[in-house]
């Protein structure tokens, strides 16, 4: 693996030579001249501030409203296949906290404390949690994916990047959109929106949505609870969104925003791996063989009780003006969560959680016209969050996180094709934690602080028109704190220290053949120190510690092909290698021991633990995807198609075969879409078209998993005013 990692970085620096060649800049010039076939431009803020994506020295994929619906991306889960090294899935046993890594670094975590890894934002707002993050595509603009260390322009818990989602703001214009999904497993949705112009200069704009489908997992228990199957994992979400928009003048406006939804999905249920059950099918769920369910047996096909409530609502105002020869902005959020869980983890599981967050922004860039400009910024943010859960033993999590920071980056143009960039951010964050365990009556009161001073410098190089290449060191940061839950005496008094990343990345970005073909690509080298890890102790039982250190390179390319004025492919790819590169006996013993099912026979040994990857790590993933536009009378049909692959992985630290995520035979979507000229569209869709039966999770010492979606259909009918 390690070679061909550099051999293909090898070849991003052929690719940008070749195309840095006066002959091939010549038939570039030429061909843009007669060309029509030329793909469009995309604009991002990964900077914060427009740019034209291939301007920026970031690794970034950037997907607008029309490709969004092009490639049936209804929530941010549906991310997975179309950014390169990306992986996601659903927490355990959940049905709506988001479980992203990128590059190798993410976060699988999502009870009391545990920051996450990668970001996101919504219209600018820090997501403080997992649980409720995963957003339904509601009236959006765009979706920025930032992959890499983004603690500069972003800051806390972004290191291993950070997803933009940026809503349609209101428009000077009356306006909006009815739409309706009719599918299999009796699927219906339903979505309205408006957009209201108030007067010359303000606008008001109100989205709603909601979604139902039935489970696809049948339940069957046996014995005593013989009649209480049914099917699960039903989907029950209703969304609102509404924002308002006045621009006072040509300089200062006011936008305010508001959403709300209302998820009453059930959690994603547990079935026994296809192999170690009854019927090798992974939908349905029956008690293992030999198994009888009595009146209150818990056990995987004898458990009923699916359940989930949750509810997250936000409201944001952003206030953008100028200053003389510099943009001003303030953004103001507060968000809160009300989750109520009951699932299975292994065993049975309920789980509480209330949480409240607090941010406001400020940022100052500049306008100079020569060649150095900068952002600068503070950000304060205030979470305070309970958990009341019963995993086994009852027990309680109050905690609390200030964190305040600092931040500038700026840019200097040495010559029209060099250019120079470095940014700083301070970080001093504070957090109180309190457990208790109601059954074994202890407790832990704690605090902590944490300071970290993230930066960032690179160079980018324009060898001509088409090609920018660059080269970026970038530094990330996640605070630390302590055991997501309080069900060990042991395990509640150790306290889980900071973890930070060093990363170096090489890119290229290209515009080629009479910019109808674009390839991005990137390599990059990051090391971890600290890693923090959740898994069984011995001795101690479930906690989080920190792994020394442990090395990430890999490789990703993006491809956009517009092949004749109607035809057009796309592609990423991703690349990964990941290893432990510095253990001591104490994470060795924590990495080698997961439950019933350890590796190396539960044997500890440095020797072993060396030899284990990291979870969520494929060493191989991508896509290819389709869209073709056909001109017929009256309106347009628009063809699109994709097919995602993916290696196999692991779910969880210890790499034993009940823990493996099974490789993705490629995963087939289609949909074909007429739209009229009179605004009224009809599509038909279908996704995992062949029907494959992979798992994104599996649970520690059982032969359980979590599975994916099957073979889901259905059509789509929308109008437009």
């Amino acid at each position: 693996m390690n070679h061909r990692l550099l051999a293909s970085a090898a070849c991003i620096a052929i690719v940008s030579g070749l195309s840095a060649s006066p002959s091939f800049a010549q038939e570039q010039e030429a061909g843009d001249q007669n060309d029509a076939r030329r793909l469009d431009a995309i604009t991002v803020t990964a900077q914060r501030t427009s740019e034209s994506m291939q301007d920026v020295p970031v690794a970034v994929t950037a997907i607008d409203s029309a490709a969004l619906e092009d490639r049936q991306v209804g929530d941010v889960l549906d991310l997975q296949f179309q950014v390169p090294n990306i992986n996601m899935g659903t927490n355990t046993g959940t049905a709506n906290a988001a479980r992203i890594f990128l590059r190798g670094v993410g976060e699988d975590e999502s009870r009391g404390m545990v920051d996450q890894a990668v970001g996101i934002y919504v219209d600018g707002i820090y997501v403080g949690r997992s649980v409720g993050s995963l957003f339904d595509v509601v009236d959006l603009e765009s979706i920025e994916v930032l992959r890499g260390p983004q603690g500069t322009l972003y800051g806390r818990n972004t290191i291993g990047g950070a997803i933009k989602l940026q809503s349609v703001r209101p428009k000077m214009e009356n306006s909006g959109e009815v739409r309706t999904t009719i599918g299999n497993n009796g699927r219906i949705d339903l979505r309205g929106t408006g957009n209201i112009q108030l007067a010359d200069n303000t606008a008001f704009r109100f989205t709603a949505l909601k979604r139902e489908r039935d489970g696809f997992f049948s339940l069957k228990p046996n014995g005593a609870r013989a009649g209480e199957g049914r099917d699960v994992g039903r989907v029950d979400v209703f969304a609102m969104r509404a924002s308002f928009l006045t621009e006072f003048n040509e300089d200062w406006s006011l936008y305010i925003a508001a959403d709300s939804t209302l998820d009453r999905s059930d959690p994603t249920p547990d079935s026994i791996a296809p192999g170690s059950d009854v019927d090798g099918d992974v939908f349905t769920i029956e008690p293992a063989p030999g198994t009888q369910c009595s009146l209150t047996s818990t056990t995987t096909g004898c458990f009923t009780a699916y359940d989930q409530r949750s509810q997250s609502q936000g409201v944001s105002a952003q206030i953008d003006g100028k200053l003389g020869t510099y943009d001003f902005m303030s953004l103001t959020g507060y968000r809160t969560l009300e989750d109520d869980l009951h699932t299975r983890i292994g065993s049975e599981y309920q789980q509480q959680t209330d949480q409240s967050q607090f941010s406001q922004e400020f940022t100052l860039s500049s306008n100079y016209e020569g060649p150095f400009n900068f952002v600068a910024g503070l950000f304060y943010f205030e979470e305070d969050i309970k958990l009341d859960s019963v995993f086994i033993f009852p027990f309680s999590i109050d905690g609390s996180t200030e964190s305040l920071a600092a931040f500038t980056q700026g840019t200097y143009d040495v010559t029209d094709k060099l250019s120079l960039t470095g940014g700083i951010r301070y970080t001093q964050e504070d957090k109180d934690f309190y457990g208790i365990n109601r059954s074994f009556n202890f407790s832990r009161q704690d605090s902590a602080s944490f300071d970290n001073l993230s930066y960032s410098v690179g160079a980018d190089y324009r060898l001509n028109d088409q090609v920018l290449t660059y080269a970026k060191y970038a530094t990330g940061f996640k605070s630390g704190g302590w055991s997501p839950d309080a069900f060990s005496s042991t395990a509640v008094f150790l306290p889980v220290e900071e973890e930070k990343l060093d990363s170096f990345e090489l890119g290229a970005k290209t515009d080629l053949f009479s910019n109808t073909v674009r390839l991005n690509a990137a390599y990059f080298f990051n090391t971890y120190e600290g890693l923090q890890i959740g898994a069984t102790v011995p001795n101690v039982g479930f906690t989080r510690f920190n792994v020394p250190e442990a090395q990430i390179q890999g490789l990703e390319f993006e491809l956009a092909w517009q092949a004749t004025e109607n035809l057009q492919f796309n592609a990423n790819l991703g690349l990964l290698d990941a290893e432990y590169t510095k253990l001591d006996m104490a994470s060795a013993a924590g990495l080698t021991n997961q439950g019933s099912t350890p590796a190396c026979g539960g044997v500890v040994s440095l020797e072993c633990a060396y030899g284990l990857d990291l979870k969520n790590a494929p060493d191989y993933k991508g896509a290819i995807g389709v869209l073709y536009e056909l001109p017929v009378s009256s309106g347009t049909l628009t063809f699109s198609g994709d097919v995602g692959f993916e290696d196999d992985s692991w779910s969880l630290v210890a790499n034993a075969p009940d823990h493996v995520l099974t490789t993705v035979d490629p995963i087939l979507n289609a949909r074909i879409k007429y739209q009229s000229d009179a605004g009224w569209s009809a599509a038909v869709w279908a996704k995992n078209v062949a029907d494959q039966n992979y798992w994104r999770a599996a649970t520690a010492g059982a032969s359980n998993v979590f599975a994916s979606d099957p073979l889901t259909y259905g059509i789509d009918l929308g109008y437009k005013f």
